[in-house]
């Protein structure tokens, strides 16, 4: 009787399709393992150009004298990081740095030195300043590493626990019709080819089948919710990168297709440039809205003083709305205090301030509001603009999503996305209401 359902051409089909399914694991974790480890390093890479250019903005500013006390701070402000810095001089003198003097070599490189009392291999950069000098700045790939280890563990698991089931699994329906793994069979092949509309049909019969396939479709209904938002942001970003990138093109063709004068070419320039700034503008708003769903934090969340907080933006913002003809108010509960990040809770509230004077008319008021509830400490930024219907208030919270009559306002719709993001990761509660007139964003904190 056993070996009759170990033979059976159910259980058969079932170890078919995890033998096909953990290939299909192995050809996947080798793409995401390359993919990933490809992207860490270039990441890596980024920042130490993002660093020695940094080094190099300050030299040009203090003069290529300060270059080893430059040096010697940014060392001092990294070593927790398992950071090294090597600066020489044209001759191979060591002039900083936390390294003996090395041939000078410009490029990537692998280094294997003692650092903490232990032989790490580190990656570095090398790089040939203008007066002759020669600075390397490497870090350990930990994160690298950990990376990897977390992949291979993760997807070790996974093909395991995988074939497991596919084996158990088969053991189990060998003695049921096999109708059900043909029907589950014919729809994913229909997915596998792209039509993410088929469900597995469903008997009635409320079984672990049935069961099973309505859960199949769930998820498929949700996976097939993700592809059309990712189709939605794609559109949204091609339609709102079109127009400064029409723009870059027209101006850059109109100094070309003429001769223009020293002063017009250096306008024309500028003006690429700030096409270009909207450009990176829109791009560092999605890469920080992406980090913050991701998870991923500059700084760990730490106590902070709310109320000086809220001040100093107010001190900066009110002269912003009065050169706009625009009052803003405040009222500010003294000795009120978060549990947060104080970069990202600066970042969410000069959005909120700057969203209400860009679409607040001349004349209107901005008012900041903070005080304790009963429900936790509350944040209030209300306008007595337009205001926003009721109808659209999830919608403005979506990336690049612009109502018509914001169409012709700058911006990359992004401000209240990145705001959502924030509150979400300070498990605030977000709230757009009416102001009558204009409109009342609350955000609220729970106790920490």
């Amino acid at each position: 009787m056993w070996t009759r359902r170990f033979h059976t051409s159910s259980f058969q089909l079932a170890l078919l399709y995890a033998g096909l399914f953990a290939a299909s694991i192995l050809l996947l974790f080798t793409l995401i393992y390359w993919t990933a480890a490809h992207y860490a390093a270039q990441d890596q890479s980024n920042e130490l150009d993002v660093e020695f250019r940094a080094i190099q903005d300050e030299a040009r500013l203090s003069g290529e004298d300060r270059l080893p006390q430059i040096v010697t701070n940014h060392l001092r402000q990294r070593l927790g990081e398992r950071a090294v810095y090597l600066l020489e001089d044209s001759q191979g003198r060591k002039l900083a740095g936390n390294l003996a003097a090395l041939p000078p070599t410009v490029g990537e490189l692998t280094l294997n030195v003692m650092l903490d009392g232990q032989q790490r291999e580190l990656r570095a950069q090398g790089y040939r300043l203008a007066g002759g000098n020669f600075l390397l700045i490497g870090e350990d790939p930990r994160s690298l590493r950990e990376m990897k280890q977390l992949i291979a563990r993760a997807f070790s698991v996974s093909a395991v626990v995988t074939l497991a089931l596919a084996v158990l699994g088969g053991w189990i329906i060998s003695n049921r019709a096999l109708s059900h793994v043909e029907a589950v069979g014919r729809t994913t092949q229909a997915i596998v080819a792209g039509d993410f509309s088929q469900r597995v049909a469903l008997r009635g019969t409320d079984d672990e089948f049935d069961r099973l396939a309505a859960s199949v479709n769930v998820m498929l209904d949700r996976i097939e919710d993700l592809m059309r938002n990712v189709r939605q942001v794609s559109n949204d970003i091609a339609h709102d990168l079109r127009t400064p990138l029409t723009r870059l093109r027209q101006c850059l063709e109109r100094a070309r297709s003429r001769a223009v004068s020293p002063e017009e070419l250096r306008e024309a320039i500028d003006a690429s440039i700030s096409q270009v700034d909207s450009i990176l503008e829109t791009f560092g708003a999605l890469l920080r809205i992406s980090q913050i769903e991701a998870g991923q934090r500059a700084t760990p969340l730490a106590a902070l003083d709310l109320s000086s907080l809220l001040a100093g933006i107010i001190d900066d913002w009110t002269p912003v709305a009065a050169d706009r003809g625009q009052r803003m108010l405040s009222q500010v509960s003294p000795g009120l205090a978060l549990h947060g990040d104080r970069e990202l809770l600066t970042q969410m509230i000069v959005n909120l301030i700057e969203n209400a004077i860009r679409h607040a008319p001349r004349g209107a008021t901005i008012t900041l509001l903070a005080s304790l509830q009963a429900r936790g400490v509350e944040i209030v930024v209300a306008d007595t603009g337009g205001g926003i219907p009721a109808e659209e208030r999830q919608n403005v919270l979506r990336p690049f999503y612009r109502m018509e009559s914001s169409r012709t306002t700058e911006g990359s719709g992004l401000g209240l996305s990145l705001v959502a993001a924030i509150a979400k990761q300070h498990r605030a509660q977000l709230t757009l209401a009416d102001n009558g007139p204009g409109l009342r964003v609350s955000v609220v904190f729970g106790a920490s």
